[in-house]
Parts: structure tokens; sequence; C-alpha cells
């Protein structure tokens, strides 16, 4: 049933979310023709193909800017209207738990995240695209293929540990930063009145004491990891995964108390 749902939530959202990713693609490659007509055409003065150059890269501009932007904002509004308003009286009559229309959001959001920011270093990287790129490319994977096949086999565990950790962190940070809006959301519309106003003020609460717990907790867990001598390679390693275990547990707390209130509280008159 999660499938189902995630199917939905894929088609409700995909209208929105694949023309503005393919917007900025496009935009990307006109900029880059734009940026060769105007160094290979010398006209002097201002002219017509300035004016569409311009305009083209401002477009561009915006939309790698509103790539992840919307994906952020429509995340936010996918929650509070399919299941904290009037869909909700739909949502929460069907055959599937609370888990699963959660996690119908989280899934769907954190592929649009992702698509994001694929979507954006695709764009600059056509951008960018010159002879001096490719030619850099170029050399480049040869020497990538050369210590594949014969590796530093110390130096590239460590390189496909941190790149394995480093997306893990990515991953699990989305998670957390979808579940830092779901939370006070569903607490503020656990109420009968100013739900907006309240989940606003309970995002706020949430931060702070996430902040506070943070600070605290490195206070206390450093002087320890500061007395075990360790080398400069596993030191990356523990903070990589200390920062993951962080993000996991903020994100393991918010999510049962997002399931707590839309499962127990939930109030949609």
């Amino acid at each position: 049933m999660l499938r189902k749902l995630m199917k939905h939530e894929f088609r409700a959202t995909a209208r929105l979310m694949l023309p503005l990713y393919l917007a900025a693609l496009v935009l990307a490659l006109l900029s880059r023709l734009g940026d060769l007509a105007t160094q290979h055409i010398a006209v002097s003065g201002f002219n017509i193909l300035d004016l569409l150059y311009g305009i083209i890269t401002v477009g561009f501009a915006v939309a790698l800017i509103a790539v992840p932007v919307v994906a952020f904002i429509l995340m936010i509004l996918r929650f509070r209207s399919n299941l904290l308003a009037d869909e909700g009286y739909v949502m929460f009559t069907l055959p599937v738990s609370t888990h699963q229309l959660v996690w119908s959001k989280l899934l769907v959001s954190l592929v649009w995240f992702v698509g994001a920011v694929v979507v954006d270093a695709l764009a600059v990287m056509v951008l960018a695209a010159d002879r001096a790129f490719f030619q850099a490319l170029g050399d480049l994977l040869p020497t990538i293929l050369n210590n594949l096949t014969q590796p530093d086999q110390a130096l590239l565990g460590h390189a496909v540990g941190y790149t394995a950790e480093f997306v893990l962190l990515c991953l699990v940070g989305c998670i957390l930063c979808c579940l830092t809006f779901y939370t006070p959301l569903a607490i503020g519309h656990s109420f009968d009145r100013r739900k907006m106003l309240l989940s606003v003020v309970f995002f706020f609460v949430i931060q702070i004491a996430m902040e506070i717990i943070s600070v605290v907790g490195a206070n206390l867990l450093f002087p320890l990891v500061n007395d075990v001598t360790v080398s400069p390679a596993l030191s990356i390693h523990g903070g990589l995964w200390g920062l993951i275990l962080c993000a996991a547990v903020f994100a393991g707390v918010l999510y049962c108390i997002t399931i707590r209130m839309l499962h127990r509280h939930l109030n949609l008159e």
C-alpha cells in the first residue's frame, strides 16, 4: 500500500517538479548557446541578441534557485494540505497506517530533493562546459580508472567510505529536514484555534531544543573523543558517523512525535 501512496504522491507533485527540472536544463543550454553566440558574433553597441541573452541568463538563475526552493515548499504544503486539511478526512479513512502515510511523504520529498541537487549540478555543468572543461575531464578519467585498476587499498577504502558516509548523511539530513516541519505542523494542528501560528511557535521551540541538546552533547562527548588517539582519516570517519547518528536520533524522536500527534491528537475541524 505504501507503493500506491507514493505513486499517488508522485503524480500530484510531478506535474510541477518535472517541468521545473526541464526548464532549468533547457535554460542552462540556452544560456550556454547564448554565451557562445555573444563570443563569436561581434556586434557593436546594444542589440537584440544581448537582450535575449540577458533575459535567458536571468531566467536560468531564477530556475536554478527555484528548483530546490519549490521542492522544499512543496514538501511542506503537501504534508499540510494532504494530511492536516480537508483532504485528511479522506486520507485517514484509507486502509493504511499512519506510518505509511508519513513515509510516503518523506520518501517522495527525498526523491525530489535528490533530483533538485542532480538537476542543478547538471545545469551548472552544461553552463560551464567548454573545450577546457572536456579536456580536463578527459585528463581526469584515465587517472580515476588507473587508481581503480591499481589502487592504493587504504586510500581507496577511505575514499569509498567518505563518499558513502557523506551520501548517507545527506539522506538522513533530508529526512530530518522534513520532520522538523512535519512535527510542529502535526502538533499545531492538534489545537482548535490558531493552528498555523502554534505550528510556527512549536517549530522554533523544537529548533531551540535541538540546538541546546546538540551543544550539550558536543560538550560532553568532545573531551572523551579528544582523549582517544586515532589517525586523521579515522577521525573524519568518526565525525561523519557522529553526525549521522545525531541526525538519525533527532529524526527518530521527531518521527515518533509526529506519528503520535497524527494518530491520537489530530484535529481536522
